[in-house]
C-alpha cells in the first residue's frame, strides 16, 4: 500500500531506535520522517536537538540508493520561552514539512503523570491557549499535530470538547488563515480512544472553510506505520472529503485518497 504517513521517527530521535531502511519497505512510494525538536524538554530534562548534518547526509547518501524516496521533516515542539531558540536552529535548513506541536508548559510535559493529577477543565483552558499561542506565533510551519495532545491522558468527551469551542475555532481559523494543514494523529484517534475529539474538530474546521488534512500516525517504529490508516480515511470520505495534504520542500501537494486505495 502506497500510504504517506507525515509523523513518524527514526533513530534521530532519542525515543525512537526505527531505521529509514526499514519504514521504506512498508511502502512503494516516498517516506518522510519528522524529527523531533524539543528545547528543555521535561522528559530528558535537557534540549532535544536534531544533529540535522547527520541526518541530512544520512538521507542524501540513502537517496542514492533508493531513488531519491526518503523526505526530510521535523516536528517543532513550540513553548514561547524556546520561540527564538527554535528560529535560530531552523536558519539555514532545509525540511520538506515542519509539524508544529505543543509537548510542554515549561514545567512538564503534558503525558508525565502530574498532568493526572489536575483537574481536566484546568488542564484543557492551559493547553488549547497554549496551542493558540503557537498557530499564531510560530510562521513557518505547514502541519499542526495532536491537537489533542495535551489532554491524551483524559477521557474527554465531546460535549467537554465543545465547552472550548471559541478558543478551538480560533485554532482552527489560524491554520486555515496560515495555509496549514489539520493533522489527523491516528495514534490519538485510535490508540488513546479519540476519534470522536476528531470528528468534532474537522466538523469546526470544514464550517470555516478548511480543506487541508495531514495523516500521521505518530509511528516510533513500523509497527505504527500507517496505524489505522484505512479507518481515518473512511471517516474522511465520509465527510465528503476526497484528499490529504502532503508537503514537498514545505510546498503543499494533494494526495487523492482513491490513490491509498488503489495501492492497497
Amino acid at each position: 500500500m502506497a500510504i504517506y504517513d507525515q509523523h513518524m521517527y527514526t533513530y534521530f530521535s532519542p525515543d525512537a531506535s526505527e531505521t529509514f531502511e526499514n519504514y521504506l519497505k512498508q511502502t512503494s512510494g516516498s517516506i518522510v520522517t519528522t524529527e523531533h525538536l524539543d528545547f528543555n524538554d521535561p522528559f530528558s530534562g535537557k534540549d532535544t536537538i536534531l544533529d540535522y548534518e547527520n541526518y541530512r547526509q544520512t538521507i542524501d547518501k540513502l537517496n542514492t540508493q533508493y531513488n531519491n524516496r526518503i523526505r526530510k521533516g521535523i516536528e517543532i515542539g513550540y513553548t514561547k520561552e524556546s520561540h527564538q531558540q527554535i528560529q535560530d536552529y531552523l536558519e539555514g535548513k532545509e525540511f520538506d514539512v515542519q509539524l508544529l506541536s505543543v509537548h510542554q508548559n515549561g514545567e512538564y510535559d503534558f503525558l508525565q503523570p502530574i498532568v493526572k493529577e489536575k483537574n481536566v477543565q484546568d488542564v484543557m483552558n492551559e493547553y488549547f491557549s497554549l496551542l493558540l499561542e503557537a498557530v499564531e506565533s510560530f510562521p513557518t510551519a505547514n502541519v499542526l499535530s495532536h491537537f489533542d495532545y495535551g489532554i491524551r491522558l483524559f477521557d474527554v468527551t465531546v460535549a467537554e470538547l465543545q465547552e472550548h469551542q471559541s478558543i478551538l475555532k480560533k485554532v482552527l481559523q489560524t491554520v486555515i488563515d496560515k495555509d496549514m494543514a489539520f493533522e489527523l494523529n491516528t495514534r490519538s484517534m485510535y490508540q488513546y480512544g479519540n476519534v470522536e475529539l476528531y470528528e468534532q474538530m474537522i466538523v469546526w474546521y470544514l464550517e470555516l472553510g478548511g480543506t487541508s488534512f495531514s495523516l500521521g500516525s505518530d509511528a516510533h517504529s513500523i509497527a505504527y506505520y500507517g496505524f489505522h490508516f484505512d479507518e481515518a480515511i473512511a471517516l474522511l470520505e465520509k465527510q465528503g472529503i476526497s484528499a490529504v495534504t502532503v508537503f514537498e520542500q514545505q510546498q503543499p501537494v494533494e494526495l487523492s485518497l482513491d490513490q491509498f486505495k488503489e495501492n492497497e
